[in-house]
Parts: structure tokens; sequence; C-alpha cells
């Protein structure tokens, strides 16, 4: 074999050892471009998680406080007991109330500080006063709180309890023939300050609101020697902000 001969084959064998197998011209992706391209990979990814995280409500959403402004009325049947040493005597009187007030709700658990207007009426003539009709004035301040067992946007269900401070502020009595009287409330024995304890059920449907309590005194309805007590029911119907 000549020298030519020898040189071409020698040519030839260096060019086979720098051919890269996989590579379509036989050379090597260099290891700038394939940097490049794993760090644009790892950018997008935490771009996006980013995105995602953001996106997404944080976990305490739901445990943020919430607060509402109810506007109510409604009406209610009050039993009242005097406990006399011949036994009990019941009357039973009509009333309504309308009132307002914040309630704070936070996940499952709610407060409530109300404050309304009520008058109970009482058909018939009054033992120490007389008259055919008396009316009594007085203002409640429930404060109130409670749990949610199952809430959605357009539908919560409440229970709760509490307690009732309850105001006697004036008595009205009209007379036949006669002006009416307005009188303190100490002139028909009445207390002025009542306790009470409430328990009840509530629903949220959408901005309105439906309640239904049970209240019971906890201490004497009167400033007579014999203990005198009552109990109410109350459905409200309440709009919401």
């Amino acid at each position: 074999m000549d020298h030519d001969a020898i040189f071409a084959l020698g040519d030839a064998a260096e060019r086979v050892v720098r051919i890269a197998p996989g590579s379509p011209d036989g050379r090597q992706p260099t290891p700038l471009r394939g940097m490049t391209m794993k760090k644009l990979f790892l950018i997008s990814l935490f771009t996006l998680a980013l995105a995602l995280h953001l996106a997404a409500p944080p976990a305490s959403a739901a445990q943020q406080p919430k607060l509402d402004i109810k506007v109510f009325l409604g009406v209610g049947g009050t039993t009242y007991v005097a406990m006399l040493e011949s036994g009990r005597e019941r009357d039973l009187f009509g009333s309504y109330q309308i009132g307002f007030g914040p309630r704070l709700r936070r996940g499952k658990v709610f407060i409530e500080a109300l404050f309304s207007f009520n008058r109970w009426i009482y058909e018939g003539a009054s033992p120490t006063l007389g008259g055919v009709k008396t009316q009594v004035n007085s203002f409640e301040l429930p404060l109130l709180a409670g749990y949610i067992p199952y809430q959605n946007p357009y539908f919560k269900f409440f229970l709760y309890g509490g307690y009732v401070n309850h105001f006697n502020t004036k008595i009205i009595v009209q007379q036949e023939g006669q002006p009416s009287l307005r009188l303190k409330p100490k002139a028909d024995n009445l207390a002025i300050y009542q306790a009470l304890a409430r328990f009840g059920v509530a629903v949220d449907l959408a901005m309105f609101n439906l309640d239904l309590n049970y209240s019971i005194s906890m201490n004497s309805a009167t400033t007579t020697s014999f203990r005198t007590g009552y109990h109410q029911v109350q459905p409200n119907l309440a709009y919401v902000f």
C-alpha cells in the first residue's frame, strides 16, 4: 500500500473517532444549550407553581370573621305565672317586637348583640288599675352565642342560647270613656328589670332570616310578696345586610 492510501485511511479513522453517536450531524450538543433549556424549564415550573398558589384561596379564608346586620320584627306569646299559696295562676298575653343588631360569624360559631322594642297587650281589666286594655312597653338587650351545623352561600342553620336583659319602661292603661293612663312599672308592682334565659333556632335563606326562640324568666317579674315569672315564644322575620 502506498503512502497516499495510508494517509487517507488515517484521516477516515480520525473522523470516525470524532463522530458522536445520536447526533444527526455527528456532533454532540453543547453543554451551554442543555443548561439553558434546564433553567428555562425550572423557571417555568416555578412560575406556574407561584401562580397556582396565588390563585388559590388561603386556607384561613373560611375562618375570617363575617359581620351581618339584622333588622327584624315578630310576634310572640307570653305566659305569665303567679305562684300563689292557693296554686299557680296563668295568663296568656300577645306581644310584638321590632329590633336590630350585629351578628358576627367565624367558621361554625357566631355571636349576636341585639336591641329590640317590645310591647305585650293584656285584654281585660287589671286587678289593680282597672281599664279594658293594658299595654306594657319594654326593651331588650339579648346577648347570644351559638353554633352553625350547616351553611352554604344560600342557606345557613343556627342553634343558639344566651342571656337577655329585659327592661320594663311604661304601662299604658286604656279606660273606657277616659284618656289613657301612662304609668311607671311600679304602679302595677311590675319589676323594672327582668333577666331571661333564651334558646332558639334560626335559618338564613339568602338575605332573609327566620328565627324561633323560647325565653324563661330567671327572677321574679313583680315586686309582690309572691313569686311571679313568665316564659314566651317569639317567631321573628329579619332582613340581613
